[in-house]
């Protein structure tokens, strides 16, 4: 049995997560904690192979726990996740020991894959540089066409070697990073590695062939007496991580076959996977489209559907309606074929019954509540108080995203309609 602990301070993220990552793995616990202080108390008692931590966290970030993983607990993986992704954020958990950096929102089959990786491959290696060439190593990776990053440390220096099927593609090394800072690493005498399989670059800074990089470290090494030698300044390929960290506004594009989550032109929230799904409104409300006409043009769509695409966009999410409290429709984001109108009619006297249940049974005002069939769930929520909204999806449906999507966004919606 392999254990992951999840950490993360928003209690729906952290739902999701352990409810649905280990699914299709027999073998694998998942643990949860809401904080960093919570997660060290359980890596103090228990056996832990992977962490998958939010950065952003009152108290001990991300980042912080990162680095007490690494000093405590060396043999631990860690995958840092976040909503606001930034390079030098990225940078920072990469040189801590980061095993990944993977953006909110995610989609949950991608993240078990990674999981499913990260414990199935080797933990890589540690030991001391003393005694091996560090040339032979950096060819090892290239000869088993490794995906792979190799950490370097000095009393003085830090760098890291990333692989991408066994070729060199970045370098970080100080403020340097690309082909400078991989001739730098290259320089070091003495100190500790550690060569950790499976790890993504998070860009691309260098695109010579690693033949390429090792020639021009054997003609520089002959040329300097045996010392390796940086990289002229004139590189085809400038320091792009020391640009980024300066600059607020620059971006360097990912690998291609990295997977992009789709954003439709309709998102308006960074937190919640979408797909494709097309909208109706009532003919008879101003402005909106009849039910049989779609459209994914923001122009073309009402500011409330704006906001109910980010509940379609979610896969096996079907329809989102936004309905009065009287049955009316009073907008809605459907998939073709559907009758909304029907749906917001026959909704509202289920979401009448669980709200008189709540108050008879002395639990206070309805927050959300889910009636489950054979196939698919139906949720509700209120609105404001004036209006509820319907979430209707298919079986299977990652019903966390939901939740979450109807937490974050239920005040937009009442604040679109003026409710």
């Amino acid at each position: 049995m392999k254990t992951v602990l999840v950490v993360d301070d928003e209690e729906d993220m952290l739902w999701m997560l352990q409810r649905n990552l280990n699914k299709g793995m027999k073998d694998v616990e998942i643990l949860a904690a809401k904080s960093g202080e919570e997660a060290l108390a359980i890596l103090s008692d228990k056996s832990v192979n992977l962490v998958i931590t939010d950065i952003n966290m009152p108290g001990m970030n991300g980042l912080d726990l990162l680095i007490e993983i690494n000093n405590r607990y060396p043999q631990t993986g860690v995958i840092i996740m976040t909503a606001y992704p930034s390079n030098a954020y990225k940078n920072e958990a990469m040189m801590s020991g980061s095993l990944r950096f993977i953006e909110k929102p995610f989609d949950i089959n991608d993240m078990r894959n990674t999981v499913e990786q990260v414990l199935r491959e080797a933990e890589g290696f540690q030991g001391r540089v003393d005694g091996i060439e560090l040339m032979d190593i950096v060819q090892f990776n290239g000869l088993s066409r490794s995906t792979a990053a190799l950490k370097v440390t000095t009393t003085d220096h830090e760098g890291i070697i990333f692989f991408k099927n066994g070729e060199v593609v970045h370098a970080m090394c100080d403020n340097e990073s690309g082909e400078k800072a991989f001739f730098s690493i290259l320089r070091f005498q003495g100190g500790s590695l550690q060569n950790i399989k499976g790890v993504e670059p998070p860009v691309v800074t260098i695109e010579k062939s690693l033949e390429s990089l090792l020639f021009e470290v054997a003609l520089k090494s002959d040329e300097s007496g045996g010392e390796v030698v940086a990289a002229p300044a004139e590189s085809a390929l400038e320091d792009l991580d020391s640009a980024i960290l300066e600059s607020t506004s620059g971006s360097v594009a990912p690998f291609a076959e990295e997977k992009q989550v789709p954003v439709p032109t309709a998102s308006a929230d960074p937190d919640i996977p979408r797909n494709d799904t097309q909208s109706t409104a009532p003919a008879d409300k101003p402005g909106s489209q009849p039910n049989d006409q779609t459209s994914t043009e923001d122009n073309d769509m009402t500011n409330i559907q704006k906001i109910l695409a980010e509940f379609t966009g979610i896969e096996g999410v079907h329809t989102a309606c936004l309905v009065g409290r009287d049955g009316f429709l009073l907008d809605s984001m459907a998939r073709s074929g559907i009758d909304a109108e029907m749906i917001g009619a026959i909704a509202s006297s289920g979401f009448g019954s669980a709200e008189s249940m709540g108050m008879q049974l002395g639990q206070g005002n309805l927050n959300m509540t889910m009636l489950e069939y054979a196939e698919g769930p139906v949720l509700f929520a209120p609105v404001g108080e004036e209006a509820f909204l319907v979430i209707v999806a298919d079986k299977d449906t990652n019903l966390g995203w939901i939740r979450i999507a109807i937490k974050k966004n239920s005040k937009r919606i009442q604040e679109a309609a003026s409710l």
